[in-house]
């Protein structure tokens, strides 16, 4: 259906720059590294009710819960869900070192409007986003345009890449889609959604999934003094030679199923694999006088859509077995990639909504980009339409970002006409 013109600069008129600026700097100077999101969605539980929405708390584990906001329609329209996690990439305290070898002052990575930008630790990923459908929903319930159906603003926990695994069992480390797939089990579906993660205002609907493995190998744990090589073998009885043995045969096989596994989706383009050995562990800096009794990798593979765990388990074994090498494997995580089905509506709604906008075509993401898991899986793998369109902006030290506001803004009144559009649609009752 066509834009409604005259509805759309109602909406438009009321989105502030220099509000949504200060929304996002705010949310920004809230610390919130996965598992500790209690205070920011308190924030925008407060923030939704001062500003005409209905405000939804969904605790997904004690003191960790996702803050959602309604703008009701009358009932008789489609439905659309906004998504954003409020968790970010880096905690900001010491424990990045184990990631960084070094770190800019936690002072600079509180939220700050530096000339046409916003500065702080997740304003790209992605509290930009997360302010930039907040501020759609306030100018669509401020501007007095009726809507047939609802918009959702889900600013969810969890979505950052971590995974319980060994002794890091807390909810810190609970992250890749838990607080999504808990608001979709509790009640928040919607005819159609779209993920605000960044995507540089460029359009997804088809992302990779997610295999994680741990692989380990053993030696004789003993005191490697007094020893000799001929008796006692390096790559028998030390278990991190050993794995240097694993470590090449990982590489060898990641090499082939990178250019084996592309996925070509027709109107997208391609999906790229990955492999990416992330972890270590092996012996004691402490008594470095003993062979290694075990060491231990951690390997993360992107998949495309329609490759399942059980083949990734499968050619890693394959690749492992011809070694000769005692080992033990165990898949600690799986998340299947999805490209989006019956997306033809949403995708030719963000189409004119971008045209009418600045008056040029949308683009697909680039496959560097696009080859990437966020929260829009979880919606597509539970039936819910869902494409990716979010503002991005750039990393300026070891976790401090930026973004540009005017990026915001251009990303709010996307989603703004988007939910005029979409929520406007009267529903099939057949």
């Amino acid at each position: 259906m066509p834009l409604n013109k005259e509805a759309a600069q109602q909406v438009l008129a009321q989105i502030d720059r220099d509000e949504l600026a200060q929304l996002a700097c705010e949310l920004t100077s809230i610390p919130s590294p996965t598992g500790q999101e209690k205070a920011i969605a308190e924030y925008i539980l407060r923030w939704y009710e001062a500003n005409g929405l209905k405000a939804v708390r969904q605790d997904v584990e004690v003191d960790r819960p996702n803050a959602v906001g309604i703008v009701k329609g009358d009932g008789t329209g489609l439905s659309l869900g906004f998504n954003g996690h409020t968790d970010t990439s880096f905690s900001g305290t010491a424990e990045d070192l184990r990631r960084v070898s070094k770190v800019e002052p936690e002072s600079e990575l509180k939220g700050a409007i530096v000339g046409s930008k916003v500065r702080g630790l997740g304003i790209s990923n992605m509290k930009g986003g997360v302010a930039a459908f907040m501020m759609a929903g306030k100018a669509l319930t401020k501007s007095g345009v009726k809507l047939k159906g609802d918009v959702i603003l889900a600013a969810v926990v969890g979505e950052i890449s971590r995974t319980p695994v060994g002794p890091w069992q807390t909810k810190e480390y609970r992250g890749e889609g838990v607080g999504t797939r808990h608001l979709l089990t509790h009640g928040m579906h919607t005819d159609y959604a779209v993920c605000a993660d960044g995507s540089d205002l460029n359009i997804v609907w088809a992302q990779n999934g997610v295999v994680l493995v741990k692989i380990s190998t053993f030696g004789k744990a003993e005191a490697a003094w007094g020893t000799k090589r001929a008796d006692f073998p390096m790559e028998k009885a030390n278990a991190i030679v050993k794995m240097t043995k694993i470590i090449g045969a990982i590489e060898a096989w990641a090499e082939r199923f990178e250019e084996q596994y592309i996925y070509r989706s027709a109107r997208q383009g391609p999906l790229y694999p990955k492999v990416n050995i992330g972890g270590i562990e092996g012996g004691a800096p402490y008594r470095p006088n003993y062979f290694p009794g075990i060491c231990t990798i951690y390997v993360d593979v992107r998949m495309p859509p329609q490759v399942r765990p059980v083949t990734i388990k499968h050619e890693i074994e394959t690749a492992l077995n011809a070694l000769g090498v005692e080992y033990d494997l165990e898949l600690y995580k799986s998340l299947l990639g999805h490209e989006g089905q019956n997306v033809d509506p949403l995708v030719s709604c963000a189409e004119d909504v971008h045209q009418h906008l600045f008056g040029e075509k949308i683009k697909a993401e680039t496959p560097d980009r696009a080859s990437i898991w966020t929260d829009t899986n979880i919606y597509n793998e539970m039936g819910i339409p869902a494409i990716k369109i979010g503002p991005r902006g750039r990393r300026i030290g070891p976790r401090n970002e930026e973004i540009e506001i005017d990026v915001m803004v251009k990303a709010a009144q996307i989603y703004a006409l988007m939910a005029l559009d979409i929520c406007n649609r009267e529903r099939d009752v057949r």
